[in-house]
């Protein structure tokens, strides 16, 4: 299957994944042919894309699914969506709803611990805060659980990490919801979300420190270029400090009205560059060992010029996973079953990941697939 963006689809296309509302009922359903009329109405949703099949033997390789089991993300984030309605009527936390939540997701990643890190979920604009949190969390336990933490702190790291942050229920609407950059002085007001997030969580009696440690501290730097007070190295807390690195990654993963994700790979580089300066290395470095750079399913070309679909990743091999030969460097269609392990075949790596147009462009001309506009 491939990730198409919305504006990109075409009937005939089959819906690869089910989709979701915010109030967990179906949109659409995994094997829905599309046609215009779905097409239209996921337009008029701002759902910024969804994963599709091609109809192709060839193109269409099982994806494994999301390190969250489908269920648990959908009912995780109905009942983060309803303790922040509530909380910001009433400034209480439906803590109750919250831990049995975070008990879920952190009993099913435990399931899953030696799985490959993988996101699937397609969000909506508008229930971005919710469908972010929630990864955040999972990202943040998962190098939890790869730094053996204990069941008590790893509860800790997952709720703090949901709730890091619920500050900007404070952030007026016009400013969290921009669509292009902030003002210097939206900024300004923007990072207030961080201390607003820690006061909002202290009125919560029945809270631990924690969860207020990480609101407040997730945008600190490693090197004390961050804020709200400037702290550094390790005087930054353990769990805070995770959760910067799941944060970001996420942000720079996912679709946004101002902005288009950027792939795996590129986030990756992106934050490596980072490395001792934005994020503690040491985290870094475990949490890219088990990140898929190059997802299964991502079509990549390779240096000799040919073109393959990743098939299979392992962990602490993820820049040389399995990868599916699809056509040649002259763009000839390969019929036949072949496979190159990355890590075995030294001469050969990933060239770069192919972006939505090289793939459609690919599709017309090496495998002759089209589809209506109409």
């Amino acid at each position: 299957m491939q990730k198409i963006s919305t504006c990109n689809l075409r009937p005939g296309m089959i819906v690869a994944l089910n989709i979701y509302n915010t109030n967990g009922n179906k949109l659409l359903t995994k094997g829905t042919i599309l046609n215009k009329t779905y097409i239209d109405r996921l337009n008029a949703l701002y759902i910024p894309g969804i994963y599709v099949s091609l109809g192709n033997p060839t193109l269409d390789i099982n994806t494994p699914e999301d390190i969250l089991k489908e269920s648990v993300r959908v009912e995780a984030t109905k009942t983060l969506y309803r303790a922040f309605q509530k909380c910001q009527l009433t400034e209480d936390l439906d803590t109750k709803s919250l831990t049995d939540t975070t008990n879920m997701i952190i009993d099913n990643l435990l399931q899953n611990s030696n799985n490959i890190i993988q996101m699937t979920e397609i969000r909506k604009f508008d229930t971005y805060t919710f469908s972010h949190s929630i990864s955040v969390c999972v990202l943040s336990t998962i190098i939890g659980i790869l730094k053996q933490y204990s069941k008590k702190r790893l509860y800790e790291i997952a709720f703090g990490a949901l709730l890091h942050d619920i500050g900007k229920l404070k952030i007026p609407l016009e400013i969290l919801n921009k669509n292009g950059r902030l003002t210097a002085e939206e900024m300004n007001v923007m990072k207030k979300h961080s201390e607003l997030g820690f006061f909002l969580l202290r009125k919560n009696k029945n809270l631990s420190v924690v969860p207020m440690h990480v609101a407040f501290q997730h945008h600190e730097k490693y090197d004390g270029s961050g804020y709200p007070r400037g702290l550094k190295g390790k005087a930054i807390h353990e769990y805070a400090r995770v959760v910067a690195i799941a944060d970001v990654y996420d942000a720079l993963t996912s679709d946004r009205p101002y902005k288009s994700s950027v792939p795996p790979y590129e986030a990756y580089k992106i934050m490596v560059k980072e490395s001792g300066n934005h994020f503690d290395p040491d985290i870094l470095e475990l949490f890219f060992e088990h990140v898929a750079i190059f997802p299964v399913g991502t079509t990549v070309k390779l240096n000799d010029g040919s073109f393959g679909i990743v098939t299979e990743i392992e962990i602490g091999k993820t820049f040389t996973p399995k990868v599916k030969l699809i056509a040649t460097n002259d763009k000839i269609a390969i019929n036949e079953n072949i496979s190159v392990d990355l890590s075995v075949e030294t001469s050969l790596y990933i060239e770069k990941s192919l972006d939505e147009n090289e793939i459609f462009d690919l599709m017309k001309t090496t495998f002759n697939i089209k589809f209506s506009d109409n």
